[in-house]
C-alpha cells in the first residue's frame, strides 16, 4: 500500500541510492554508462563476450558448428563470437521487433528465428551448441523450453546456460530504478513496482535508454504501472529450483559453476564473492549460475 511503512522505506532507499554519495555503490554510479544509450548498453554486453568465450571454450569450440543463441536479442553476441571463428549462427528470440533489428543490422550473417514459450522452430538433432545468456530467468515455460533445447541438440551436443538466479542482489531486474541490493528480498513485488512507478515520474530518476522512444527520444509511458506484465517478465527461478528442474530432464550435467561478483559494479563484490560457494548463501551472493549440459549419444546396442 502506498503510504505504508515498507513503501516509505523502499522509496527512501531507492532515492538515496540514486543520489550521491550512495549512487556510486549501485548501478546508477556516474562511472556506469550502460543506461545512457542503447549503443553503450550493447557495447558493454559485447565486451562481456570475452569472458563468456572463456567460460564456453573449455567445453566446446564453435568453429564449423551449428550454434543457436536462445534469447539472442538483436544478435550482437553471435556477431561478436563470429568475429573469433566461423560457424553457422542461428539467433532465436521471442521478440519479432528485436529480430527485425537484427536482420537489418547483420543480414545473412545470422539466421533469425522467432520462438514461442513452448516451441523453438529449429529441426530436431540439428544444433551442435545451444547457449543462452541472461534468458533462463525470463522463460515463462522453462521446462518446455529446456526440453526444446534438448530436442534440437544433436546427440553429443552441448547446452551452455548462464543466468542470474532470482535472489541475487539485483535479481529483481529493477536495478536501474531501484539501485540498492536485494530489494525483492526485503519488499513485496507490489511495493517495488509502486515505488518504481513513482520514481519513474520523478526528477531523481535518470531515465534509462530503453525507457526512451528510439525515434523521438521521449520517455515512454510508465512501464511499472502494469503489474501483470512485470509478473510475466520474470519467473523467479532460484538455483535450487533450476537444479530440481534439470534433474527431471534427460540432460547430462557436465559442470555447474556459481560465479560471484567481481566488484566492478557491485563494489563490495570482492569481499563477499566466496559466499557464492556457500550452500543457501549462494542464492543471495551468486551473480550468475553457469551450467553446462550434454545430450548423450544413444547406445548402439539399444
Amino acid at each position: 500500500m502506498i503510504g505504508s511503512f515498507s513503501y516509505q522505506v523502499c522509496y527512501g532507499l531507492a532515492r538515496a541510492f540514486l543520489r550521491p554519495p550512495l549512487n556510486r555503490f549501485g548501478f546508477r554510479s556516474p562511472t556506469i554508462t550502460r543506461y545512457d544509450s542503447l549503443e553503450l548498453y550493447v557495447e558493454e554486453r559485447v565486451a562481456a563476450s570475452a569472458e563468456l568465450h572463456g567460460l564456453f571454450s573449455p567445453f566446446v569450440s564453435f568453429k564449423n558448428k551449428t550454434v543457436v543463441d536462445l534469447g539472442c536479442n538483436t544478435g550482437y553476441l553471435l556477431d561478436s563470437f563470429l568475429s573469433r571463428e566461423s560457424f553457422t549462427a542461428i539467433g532465436v528470440d521471442i521478440s519479432e521487433e528485436l529480430l527485425r533489428r537484427g536482420r537489418e543490422r547483420y543480414g545473412d550473417r545470422i539466421t533469425f528465428i522467432q520462438n514461442t514459450p513452448t516451441r523453438i522452430p529449429v529441426e530436431s538433432n540439428s544444433a551442435d551448441v545451444v547457449y543462452s545468456v541472461d534468458t533462463v530467468e525470463h522463460l515463462s515455460r522453462p521446462r518446455e523450453t529446456l526440453l526444446e533445447i534438448y530436442r534440437i541438440l544433436k546427440p553429443g551436443g552441448i547446452a551452455l546456460l548462464h543466468f542470474g538466479p532470482f535472489r541475487n542482489p539485483y535479481g529483481s531486474h529493477l536495478e536501474d530504478i531501484l539501485p540498492f541490493p536485494w530489494p525483492h528480498v526485503f519488499f513485496s513485488q507490489k511495493t517495488l513496482l509502486n515505488v518504481a512507478a513513482r520514481l519513474y515520474e520523478s526528477p531523481d530518476y535518470p531515465v534509462a535508454c530503453y525507457s526512451r522512444d528510439e525515434k523521438t527520444g521521449q520517455k515512454k509511458p510508465n512501464p511499472y504501472l502494469d503489474h501483470a506484465a512485470r509478473d510475466i517478465f520474470l519467473n523467479h527461478i532460484t538455483i535450487r529450483k533450476f537444479n530440481r528442474l534439470i534433474g527431471e530432464l534427460p540432460f547430462q550435467v557436465i559442470q555447474q559453476q556459481r560465479i560471484g561478483f567481481g566488484g566492478r559494479t557491485f563494489r563490495v563484490g570482492r569481499a563477499v564473492r566466496q559466499l557464492a560457494q556457500v550452500p543457501y548463501l549462494d542464492e543471495y551472493f551468486c551473480n550468475a549460475l553457469y551450467t553446462v549440459l550434454g545430450k548423450g549419444v544413444p547406445d548402439r546396442d539399444q
